[in-house]
């Protein structure tokens, strides 16, 4: 509803929420404050007067806009709009994961980037066409310098190195990836299923740096357990050097039972992404908030999980002014629901098989730049009897 009174320091407060915001160890009942597209305040108790809306929020969970390490937007013959599925789930923040390379990261940026209102960034493609048509199969169109060029060309918005998808069997596209990424000082995300001449220990421990990353973590085509559901030691090994592991759920790279074994193993992901595309959507709901449900359901606890959808993701592209409620930092934040209920969750890769649950994360409202540009029930909205009447002279 909007305030009728005079003093109005805020543009938008969000009443009575349990705010969740990790990178300032807030997990309480907080109101949060917008103005001028920033966060204002996080406290107790903020006058209704002194915004211009209030929006009743309490027995909901208030947290930073999400951050999607692994999304296509571009490249893909699957690849989605970011704004029509990114805002209405609470994404502010999304990566487009290799959809372009240096030759089109250009039309990439004209068409996508430039237009949405999500932040959208990109890992670059190591093949320099990206994922149109088949190019990540062709090793002359992976080049190093002109990969790392791009990059330094425009390093606000590529924050990253992709190299995924080779039928090949030599290491040579991971190593040109890494050294691109190491030239421009950017971390790399790898796609890559073990075949007998690229095993996946050799991969994390003698081809990847530290703070480099392996996506679909949970994949049965990239095994994290063995035939006795223990987690293998050489991923403990390669997380101890630090590589990151990050979901990327997608339509096929999440598998419930590798998921369980691992997180009650001790070895939860890093980061929580959605490899969100036509495909996953449809058939496995590869939302940020269906993913994050599905990490609920198996055991992680919620404060974690909102950390690695929001202030993890953010460091890892190089980006600390997102993913937090901190004073001053953009007012991109994300309003959920943790429903109750008996619901159905369906994973991938295995069958796409369903896992039972009586908690589902839903997004009720997302606002991004201080502006409200999601709001499922309308709590920032008039009621509709302050509708004037019609003009009768009309």
């Amino acid at each position: 509803m909007t305030s009728d009174t005079a003093v109005r320091k805020y543009d938008l407060l969000l009443k009575g929420g349990r705010v969740i915001d990790p990178a300032n160890d807030i997990d309480g009942h907080f109101d949060v404050a917008t103005s001028g597209g920033h966060i204002a305040l996080v406290g107790k108790e903020i006058p209704e007067s002194h915004a211009r809306t209030v929006a009743d929020v309490s027995g909901l969970v208030v947290t930073p806009g999400l951050v999607d390490l692994h999304a296509h937007f571009y490249g893909y013959s699957a690849s989605i709009h970011p704004d029509a599925h990114c805002l209405p789930e609470g994404t502010t923040t999304a990566v487009d994961a290799g959809g372009a390379g240096h030759l089109t990261f250009d039309e990439f940026n004209e068409l996508v980037i430039a237009p949405a209102t999500t932040n959208v960034f990109a890992l670059l493609n190591i093949s320099g066409e990206g994922m149109v048509g088949q190019p990540e199969q062709d090793l002359d169109g992976m080049d190093v310098d002109l990969t790392a060029a791009k990059i330094a060309q425009r390093p606000d918005l590529i924050v990253g190195v992709k190299v995924a998808h080779y039928m090949g069997p030599g290491w040579e596209p991971l190593d040109r990836g890494v050294q691109a990424a190491e030239e421009t000082g950017v971390y790399l995300m790898v796609d890559q299923s073990p075949i007998h001449t690229r095993p996946m220990a050799e991969m994390m421990l003698e081809h990847l740096r530290p703070g480099d990353m392996v996506t679909h973590c949970y994949a049965m085509s990239k095994p994290m357990t063995d035939g006795d559901d223990k987690v293998k030691p050489y991923f403990f090994e390669a997380r101890d050097r630090g590589v990151q592991f990050d979901v990327g759920h997608g339509a096929g790279s999440f598998s419930f039972r590798i998921a369980k074994a691992a997180i009650e193993q001790g070895f939860i992901p890093d980061t929580i992404s959605t490899d969100m595309h036509r495909s996953s959507i449809l058939v496995n709901q590869a939302t940020m908030p269906e993913t994050m449900t599905k990490l609920l359901a198996l055991g992680m606890k919620l404060p974690d999980i909102v950390k690695r959808s929001t202030w993890d993701p953010a460091q890892a592209i190089g980006h600390p002014e997102l993913g937090n409620l901190g004073q001053t930092r953009p007012a991109d934040i994300a309003v959920l629901n943790v429903s109750e209920g008996n619901f159905g969750l369906v994973d991938n890769g295995s069958g796409n098989r369903v896992f039972k649950t009586d908690k589902r994360i839903i997004c009720e409202m997302t606002v991004k730049n201080g502006q409200v540009v999601w709001d499922k029930n309308g709590r920032s909205r008039d009621d509709w009897s302050f509708t004037p009447p019609t003009n009768p002279a009309i």
